[in-house]
């Protein structure tokens, strides 16, 4: 079955690897932003975006795979003076703002997240929200609580790395939750276990393949191992994101 992996980070990978993933049934990718350390200026974001949106998308193209650049100041690469960088988002043709969201919850963060959540409510753009690691149980719930205190649209916001802990509060908020299937994220098992509780209206898939060592198809296998009614799963793998994506 065709995949449509709503996370990676494509720049990270090389042609011969996004060949490999489209050869393996993953027709389109969301590549997000994110820069590995935090930038000394806000033009190093900017020229990120504009590699994105033109290099990847060609790159993409080269290895038979749609890639749909996103584009966004992750928590863990707030430059100074962000605002610039937020200030010129609107320059950019991208299908979602993302990675944004909380890695710590400071202020700053919280900042940073609150103002580009605003302007893709201004613009009508789904948002890719990162969810960390540490602390997540406690930082997904103050994402919750800024996206209901803004009236941020749920058909807007895909809550990212949601887990076993986390997904219930997610859906219950009614925005969509992302499963990242990788090593330290989610199982194949897991995964399974999430949609037979859940089901499959509200959830998207990804990899979040990227920089480090991950399954480059690990949305694909996952998907080929659940034992689940082909419309259902058609939901899981590329409806829900390109009902998100406007795809």
């Amino acid at each position: 079955m065709k995949v449509f992996d709503t996370h990676i980070h494509s720049e990270g990978r090389s042609v011969e690897d996004l060949e490999e993933m489209a050869r393996g049934g993953v027709y389109k990718a969301v590549t997000c932003a994110f820069y590995p350390i935090v930038p000394e200026y806000p033009e190093t974001l900017l020229d990120h975006f504009r590699k994105l949106t033109e290099f990847e998308v060609e790159r993409g193209r080269s290895a038979g795979m749609e890639i749909l650049p996103a584009l966004g100041v992750h928590p863990r690469c707030i430059p100074p003076r962000y605002e610039v960088v937020i200030g010129r988002l609107e320059e950019f043709e991208c299908v979602a703002f993302g990675e944004i969201g909380l890695e710590t919850g400071s202020e700053v963060e919280v900042d940073v997240f609150v103002e580009q959540l605003k302007l893709a409510m201004k613009m009508d753009k789904p948002c890719i929200i990162h969810t960390p690691k540490r602390n997540k149980v406690e930082i997904t719930g103050k994402i919750l609580k800024i996206l209901e205190d803004l009236g941020f649209p749920e058909d807007l916001a895909v809550v990212d790395h949601a887990t076993e802990d986390t997904v219930e509060e997610i859906l219950k908020a009614g925005y969509f939750a992302g499963l990242t299937v990788q090593k330290g994220k989610l199982s194949p098992e897991e995964v399974e276990r999430i949609v037979s509780k859940y089901g499959f209206d509200r959830f998207v898939i990804n990899s979040d393949t990227g920089f480090d060592r991950a399954e480059k198809l690990a949305t694909v296998k996952a998907i080929e191992r659940l034992g689940f009614d082909r419309n259902d799963l058609e939901k899981l793998a590329f409806k829900n994101a390109e009902r998100i994506f406007q795809m």
